[in-house]
């Protein structure tokens, strides 16, 4: 695949998640040999429960199902494949204790992490679990800061639409779909000005200069042409 468009796909993806209220960054699992790194992660996005932008009126179902109750943590990397069997995390991470525990105690949603670091390499091998019929997810409610939902998906811009088995990802047409509804300038919203300077998104300005100069709804054809 272009490494030039994977790493779009990647800000694309950052940038799904922003418009849902995510804070977002991505993660370096360093390691102790000079030169290397143990693993690294695409995406780590927390969400806050109360988390509300109303006044954009972007009316579409949620497909990430967002908690509305807990804390929620996002786990995810970006998979640029047309091999479903491909989506699964990086093995530097997935079959590495010390990239869990380095990845957990980074989360720091705790300072007892033994059972989390069980539950995280657990979900971080379910790429081959058949019976997954929503995203794979558990909740932790007993945690001294709050209601945690920690989450474990994939932005697969070239899959279609997940059915069921393996990780729940989110597909390209849900991706496109959801960023130009948020962003198209054709929707005039009374309560909230879709024109203003595009320059205050800083990276994410040529990705928003193009959708809200879209004429019609985006598709991956249409994204790549403009940024391979």
């Amino acid at each position: 695949m272009n490494e030039g468009l994977n790493k779009h796909y990647e800000n694309l993806s950052r940038l799904y998640l922003r418009l849902k209220g995510y804070f977002v960054t991505n993660l370096i699992i360093h390691s102790e040999k000079i030169g290397n790194n143990e693993s690294e992660l695409d995406i780590l996005g927390i969400r806050m429960p109360h988390h509300s932008q109303d006044d954009r009126k972007v009316n579409v179902v949620d497909y990430l199902k967002s908690s509305n109750e807990r804390i929620e943590i996002i786990v995810a990397d970006v998979k640029n494949t047309s091999n479903p069997n491909k989506v699964k995390f990086n093995k530097g991470l997935k079959n590495n204790d010390s990239s869990i525990e380095k990845l957990v105690k980074w989360v720091g949603v705790s300072d007892n992490n033994d059972e989390i670091i069980k539950k995280f390499k657990e979900y971080l091998n379910y790429h081959s679990n058949k019976d997954l019929t929503d995203f794979a997810t558990f909740c932790k409610d007993d945690l001294s800061i709050g209601k945690f939902t920690f989450k474990f998906t994939f932005f697969c811009p070239s899959l279609n639409k997940w059915e069921v088995g393996g990780y729940k990802y989110i597909h390209g047409e849900e991706i496109f779909y959801f960023i130009y509804e948020c962003l198209n300038t054709d929707k005039e919203v009374d309560t909230c000005s879709r024109l203003y300077s595009y320059d205050l998104w800083n990276e994410y300005k040529p990705y928003i200069s193009f959708f809200k100069e879209a004429k019609e709804k985006v598709t991956k054809t249409m994204f790549e042409e403009r940024f391979v």
